[in-house]
């Protein structure tokens, strides 16, 4: 039996390699070579392998079904390939939203927000109207390869004499083919101070003048319909409209774009959000076993095989709605938050504000000995420490000094981490690396990815405004303390121990950084933010404690070891 691909799935070449091999494209074998797969197999694959496609149906929301022709693995693998290739030499319209990176139904939505008119049509049998020879010209046409090869790729990405809906390669070779029709289309709308967008088969014009121009749409018997200039556009481009989806609607009325509301902002109907509250307060009031049965009673029973889990569909809609609305939308996160605790897991991420993810990154780090599965802290070896993104977990190596001279002994030894009243969870971490004079301690944690936590920036300047987070004198369920300050002034501090490879003998100098925001003792090893919450450096060294006035000594200062010192320490330095 024939396997199905003799192939590597993904392109092995790099980028400049497959451009310059796309752009000489002149025969079958070139376009193999291309595909990195043999002449042979390329062959069987387009000619002789069977079942290359299975047609299936999915429901419109707006009625009906669509049909899908979706390819064999083989075939799929194929295509995906050329989509990428093609990525690589076409840059589309600004006018065009569907299938780019970076574009969606909300950025489409967004360009017509607060207009006073929207005129919305819709395109007849759009992928069946784009046919095989389409595809072959714009192939040879656009990208200037030869006739042989354009066929070749043609043959790979069309059924039927046509772009299947569900074939990898048929989103970006519609946007393709649209090129020229999304630019008259964009110099009409132009023309008359309007706005134009397309997102596949639905194209948008807006204005926001007192009336709708009549070069786009004019009204007859009470039905809009469309202007010469719009229809003889698309017949020019091979297309028909679908003249039942024509709609005008002006700002007394709900405006809609590719499905959104756009009177104010992009958004989702109100009836769409009452649904999700309803499948939810259903989750609450019956538990899930039951409201998957008042699901099944409830749905549509003609539109799908099986009705779909009632946590796939919530999670769905619920993601859906974050799309449009954003992560920080209250209605989201608390719907969110809703489905979370109503079904015991977490299904989907909620949005976490600044503060939440501070208390998630800082911890409380205390240093302390086992007796009989009991852990006591040992008094004053209690500081702060935090996760910084691919590096580890961060402290001072003073705070956990105890541990590092008592750890090779007999003595049970541990380094305990917790979020004070944010968790009662209590987590052991491993020492891995260690430096007393530039005072830095990287610990691992077994169950965190070494890419939690905080990310960095290592510029840092006089008068720089920054934030010290930690647990000052900590006391049990204490929350984070902060304090705002700025950068005040660089000062060297000379490492005794640290091998200056200049002079050839110990001791060197390490820049830290004096900030006005108090450090006090059990602060120490705690982050030192900028205004984007990214750490620049550690809070080291600072007041013994606070007077009861809140005043504090003159003489002592509050000090930063640079997180720049912390990254070459991770590079350098030998785990302990």
């Amino acid at each position: 039996m024939k396997q199905e691909f003799e192939s590597l799935p993904e392109l092995q070449c790099s980028d400049e390699v497959i451009k310059r091999k796309f752009k000489n494209l002149k025969t079958f074998s070139d376009v193999s070579n291309l595909l990195e797969i043999t002449p042979k197999h390329l062959h069987y694959i387009m000619f002789k392998m069977p079942n290359k496609y299975k047609k299936f149906k999915i429901p419109k929301k707006t009625g009906g079904f669509r049909e899908i022709s979706a390819p064999n693995i083989s075939l799929k693998i194929l295509q995906q390939k050329l989509n990428h290739i093609l990525s690589l030499h076409y840059n589309p319209r600004f006018t065009s939203h569907g299938f780019i990176n970076g574009k969606s139904i909300v950025t489409n939505a967004q360009q017509h927000v607060k207009q006073n008119y929207i005129l919305n049509l819709d395109i007849e049998d759009f992928f069946n109207s784009i046919n095989f020879g389409r595809i072959r010209g714009i192939l040879a046409s656009f990208f200037g390869i030869s006739n042989v090869a354009a066929t070749t790729i043609a043959n790979i990405c069309c059924y039927n004499n046509s772009l299947p809906q569900g074939a990898p390669t048929s989103p970006i070779l519609s946007n393709m083919i649209c090129f020229k029709l999304d630019k008259e289309m964009h110099s009409l709308a132009k023309k008359h101070s309007c706005i134009y967008t397309r997102y596949a088969d639905d194209l948008s014009f807006s204005t926001s003048k007192n009336y709708l121009p009549i070069s786009l749409a004019y009204k007859e018997e009470g039905t809009y319909k469309l202007s010469s200039n719009i229809t003889k556009i698309l017949d020019e481009n091979g297309f028909v409209a679908k003249n039942s989806k024509t709609r005008v609607t002006n700002r007394n009325q709900r405006m809609e774009v590719t499905g959104l509301t756009v009177n104010e902002k992009p958004n989702v109907r109100r009836k769409y959000i009452r649904n999700i509250r309803a499948i939810i307060r259903s989750i609450e009031k019956y538990g899930k076993e039951p409201a998957q049965e008042i699901l099944e009673d409830k749905y549509n029973k003609s539109y799908l095989k099986s009705p779909p889990k009632i946590e796939n569909l919530l999670v769905g809609k619920l993601n859906y709605l974050k799309m449009v609305r954003g992560k920080e939308d209250p209605v989201f996160n608390k719907l969110a938050k809703r489905l979370n605790k109503a079904l015991g897991e977490k299904l989907i991420d909620t949005y976490k504000s600044k503060e939440d993810l501070r208390n998630l990154y800082t911890y409380v780090v205390e240093c302390g000995m086992l007796d009989e599965g009991v852990f006591y802290e040992e008094p004053g070896a209690q500081g702060t420490g935090f996760f910084l993104s691919g590096v580890g977990f961060i402290t001072n190596a003073h705070v956990v000094e105890e541990y590092k001279k008592l750890n090779n002994t007999d003595i049970p030894y541990e380094i305990r981490l917790h979020r004070s009243r944010y968790s009662d969870t209590s987590i052991t971490a491993q020492l891995v690396k260690y430096n007393r004079d530039l005072d830095i301690a990287i610990l691992k944690v077994k169950e965190f990815d070494i890419n939690y936590g905080y990310s960095y920036n290592t510029e840092n300047e006089i008068g720089q405004k920054i934030r010290v987070m930690g647990y000052p004198n900590h006391n049990k369920r204490d929350s984070l303390g902060t304090d705002s300050g700025e950068i005040k002034q660089y000062r060297d501090n000379y490492l005794k121990e640290t091998f200056n490879y200049k002079t050839g003998k110990l001791g060197s100098f390490q820049e830290r950084f004096i900030v006005s925001a108090r450090i006090v003792d059990g602060n120490s090893g705690g982050p030192v933010l900028n205004d984007s919450d990214e750490v620049i450096g550690i809070a080291t060294k600072g007041f013994r404690t606070l007077t009861d006035n809140g005043l504090d000594e003159d003489s002592d200062t509050s000090i930063v070891v640079k997180i720049e010192d912390v990254l070459q320490m991770k590079k350098t330095h030998d785990y302990t």
